[in-house]
């Protein structure tokens, strides 16, 4: 008897289900989905510095499983909450029949495993679908070929959806079990007649919290435009999200001023019952919309920047590096064996076989400090990036000219002619490069070894000089003529190469570690510090880029569910509130037509408040974090940053209808 009365009654609310629905299956299908991953990993052709990458990302994945987990059973009983107050007058009418509080509840219960049910089954197999297409994505991602196509599905993941969902929908029963055995038959029948207390402001000191508000968060605005977010980070955080809850307290009495002062436009239509109507909603929920404008911030941020960051990611494993292999060669023995070449050959490394071409240079730390003869030139952000790089030696490398001919030979460049008394600059970013030409083309002179050296904007080349990464070189080399670099502290000694091009170069890849592996096994102690390669790099690239892609669209498809299904059910709990204000519209011979134009209408405002408000927000915060990601990689990423909002448009825009399609329905009950 249970049983059917719980499936009828799900099929009888089918309509209130339906964000509730829809939000459990998007829960079940994105978590099932990212946690499939390693299913995905099984059918894909990964080296073994790919499979370490994919063991990265499956671990990250995991860990923030939990907090999605977390804050999707929140959302749950936040919806579930919804649905419940909806059917206060239906539970009070069960306990006037005579039917127990022990079999309403278990009534309940019944309703949630059936819906439960059918939302985790159908969650799955959209799960299971969108996981094929995400294996295509994973291995263009970690530049792998599908070894074949196999239909992917991943028992671990579906095993794990259903114990975590299956929690979440056992404490939901329990919650609404609590919650009908502590309700009173008197408040239940009366719920609907019971009005929210509205706190209402008078309209000067809502537009001085509107007006409080966009100061603090213009503050914040340009801390970020003067490029200080890495700086003053706090100081943002501490103006922008106080601005942001201060210009929502004071939204609803300012919207109405500005609404109120259009007295034709006003009095237009619905437009006074739309504006009573959302200026009394703004003012009972700011504080939830300043908190939902805050996680659509985050989301956009994290859905466009994790777009972003990856690329950047991937430009800098990327870069235009021209040649194979790198060693960082031990002074003491490159003196001993006559040249970093020789101390490789006297190993055991058969240079001539590996490499067709090779360039070797010693690097020195000049005396030319870069905070005190380049800081005019250069932006905050640049600085304070050199300053936390290069931990207090701030100091221009240093190379002899004729050294570093020998590497841009090798690698196909014009050499470098430089006179007595100048220097020629070799730097990896093109920023840098600028402001450097500024700092040649004003006539400045450098001062080193207790003399003056002219720099002509010509003689400035951009170069990647280093496999290992931008980060870990000084921003700025200087070329010397060759006596003058003598008396520097030495760095270090490089040998660069080109592979041999009559043999693909993965197999040569393969035989050059293979023999320093054999190497090492016979003679620990090697005449170079550090080795590797630029295939090497780019495959250890890939696991960050793919960690952050994957970890910041889970994450910002989870704040934009939750802050869509919040958004939803306030107007769900508006529409149920107000039905009897729209029966009084149709009673005065109000049109159902311009009715539902001034519902959706409202819904429309409600739900693009928070999102235009979050949207400049982070035109600023994807700005700011852009120059961070700028000043360590230097490359210009900005358009990979808009890749991933069309998501953000896709749920927001499901959500939005499916809570029109709903409320049209909760105003015309009876």
């Amino acid at each position: 008897m249970l049983c059917k009365l719980a499936f009828r009654n799900v099929r009888k609310s089918i309509g209130d289900y339906t964000v509730y629905f829809i939000t459990l299956m998007f829960a079940v299908m994105f978590f099932y989905a990212f946690n499939s991953l390693d299913a995905q990993q099984a059918v894909m052709d990964l080296n073994e510095n790919k499979e370490t990458a994919a063991q990265m990302m499956l671990q990250s994945i995991e860990v923030f499983s939990v907090f999605v987990a977390v804050a999707l059973a929140i959302l749950i009983l936040y919806a579930n909450n919804f649905l419940i107050k909806r059917r206060n007058k239906e539970l009070g009418i069960y306990l006037i029949l005579g039917m127990g509080k022990g079999r309403v509840a278990g009534i309940l219960m019944l309703e949630t495993l059936l819906v439960g049910i059918i939302a985790l089954a159908a969650g799955l197999l959209l799960g299971v679908l969108f996981s094929q297409g995400m294996s295509l994505v994973t291995a263009k991602m970690f530049e792998a070929e599908l070894k074949e196509y196999v239909f992917i599905f991943s028992p671990r993941a579906a095993v794990q959806s259903v114990i975590y969902f299956g929690v979440m929908f056992l404490c939901v029963m329990v919650f609404n079990a609590v919650r009908v055995s502590k309700q009173k038959v008197i408040k239940l029948l009366h719920s609907e007649t019971e009005n929210e207390k509205v706190l209402s402001k008078k309209t000067g000191v809502s537009v001085a919290l509107t007006a409080a508000g966009i100061v603090l968060i213009i503050i914040a605005y340009y801390l970020i435009i003067k490029g200080m977010l890495i700086m003053y980070l706090p100081f943002v955080m501490l103006f922008g999200i106080p601005g942001t809850f201060l210009l929502f307290a004071g939204l609803s009495g300012f919207v109405y001023k500005i609404a109120a002062h259009n007295k034709t436009r006003y009095f237009k239509g619905l437009n006074l019952f739309v504006t009573r109507q959302l200026t009394s909603k703004i003012n009972s929920t700011h504080t939830s919309m300043a908190l939902i404008c805050l996680m659509l911030f985050v989301t956009i941020v994290t859905l466009g920047a994790s777009s972003g960051v990856s690329a950047a990611v991937n430009q800098e494993t990327n870069r235009d590096i021209r040649f194979d292999a790198e060693y960082f060669v031990y002074t003491a023995d490159a003196e001993n064996a006559g040249g970093g070449v020789a101390a490789l050959e006297a190993y055991g490394i058969p240079v001539n076989e590996f490499y067709q071409r090779t360039a070797e240079y010693t690097q020195y730390d000049s005396d030319v400090d870069i905070m005190e003869q380049f800081a005019d030139h250069l932006d905050i952000a640049q600085l304070k990036e050199i300053e936390g790089n290069m931990k207090g030696r701030a100091y221009t490398g240093a190379v002899s000219v004729s050294e570093f001919n020998t590497f841009l030979d090798m690698v196909g460049d014009e050499p470098i002619e430089i006179g007595a008394n100048e220097v020629g600059v070799v730097t990896y970013n093109e920023a840098m490069a600028k402001a450097l030409e500024n700092f040649a083309q004003d006539g400045n002179k450098i001062v080193s070894n207790g003399r003056e050296y002219s720099l002509e904007a010509s003689d400035i080349r951009i170069e990647n000089t280093r496999i290992m990464g931008s980060s870990s070189v000084s921003p700025i080399i200087l070329v010397y003529p060759d006596g003058d670099v003598s008396g520097f502290e030495i760095r270090d000694v490089m040998v660069d190469g080109v592979y041999v091009d009559n043999v693909p170069k993965e197999e040569t890849e393969d035989a050059v570690w293979a023999k320093q592996n054999e190497l090492r096994k016979a003679a620990p102690e090697r005449p170079f510090s550090y080795f590797t390669t630029a295939l090497t790099s780019q495959d250890s690239g890939i696991g960050l880029r793919v960690t952050i892609s994957f970890v910041g669209i889970y994450l910002g498809i989870t704040f934009l569910v939750t802050a869509a299904v919040i958004l939803a059910l306030q107007q769900l709990s508006a529409a149920n509130d107000n039905r009897k204000r729209y029966a009084t519209l149709r009673k005065l011979g109000t049109e159902e037509k311009l009715i539902n134009r001034s519902l959706l209408k409202q819904i429309a405002i409600y739900f693009l408040i928070p999102l235009a408000v979050a949207a400049i927000h982070a035109i600023f915060g994807i700005q700011g974090l852009m120059s961070m990601i700028n000043m360590v990689w230097y490359e210009n990423v900005y358009q990979d940053v808009f890749l991933g909002l069309a998501l953000i448009a896709v749920i927001y825009g499901i959500y939005f209808i499916m809570t029109y399609i709903s409320s049209k329905k909760i105003i015309k009950e009876k």
